[in-house]
């Protein structure tokens, strides 16, 4: 699923924000990345999504070659990923709906799946009845699962989540871990980096913890 193999990433002014990591997560985990403020966790998850290279060694993900990837091939592979970040992004003038539907239609999913799967998704996360609803309607933890429906509704193989809860009260940062947590008993990849050590203890998956740009633990939460 996810393999870096001895990657390093050193930017254009010289800071190197990634050195010789070596990681693989397997189909079905789900795994929480934790570090503090510059630790190198935002520049693995750019790589992750192809939003920048490795300097140097290897990062397959979902079947792909980042390294060897055309640029005309990049929407294709983001299109294998699910990805919900710190600040929702959703589109301002687009109801929950067809937020929603927007991620299927780019994906020239048929009018009739998309009606059939949007209902679905957002009845999965609890926000059938809000269908109708405008982003600044919804409360932060509302706008936060309709991202996560967003990043669902094509059933991708793996999810991505940039500091889900870092711009929700703590009281929903556990239901939202929680929906990824029943996604992920479904057989979906979860990868999420967070800075809540709280939640990482309370869901107790493994934690891969990176401090200079480089991975210091790689273990179970109960053997830290």
């Amino acid at each position: 699923m996810i393999e870096f193999k001895n990657v390093s990433k050193t930017y254009p002014n010289g800071t190197k924000a990634l050195k010789d990591v070596n990681l693989k997560i397997d189909d079905g985990e789900f795994v929480f990345i934790v570090g503090s403020s510059g630790a190198g966790k935002s520049t693995l998850i750019k790589m992750l999504l192809r939003e920048e290279s490795a300097s140097s060694g290897v990062v397959l993900v979902n079947g792909f070659n980042l390294n060897k990837m055309k640029r005309w091939q990049i929407p294709k592979f983001r299109r294998s990923l699910g990805v919900v970040f710190q600040d929702f992004r959703l589109i301002p003038n687009m109801s929950v709906y067809d937020n929603v539907a927007f991620a299927m239609r780019v994906t020239n999913a048929s009018s009739r799946e998309i009606r059939r799967r949007v209902p679905y998704i957002l009845g999965l996360v609890g926000l059938e009845a809000k269908a109708k609803m405008m982003p600044n309607q919804l409360s932060g933890g509302e706008q936060q699962r309709v991202a996560l429906a967003r990043a669902l509704v094509n059933n991708p193989s793996l999810i991505i989540a940039d500091e889900p809860t870092g711009n929700i009260d703590p009281e929903l940062s556990f239901q939202i871990v929680d929906l990824l947590n029943e996604i992920n008993r479904c057989g979906t990849t979860v990868v999420m980096v967070t800075h809540e050590h709280d939640l990482v203890q309370e869901f107790d998956r493994r934690v891969i913890t990176i401090e200079a740009g480089m991975v210091v633990a790689d273990t179970d939460w109960k053997s830290l």
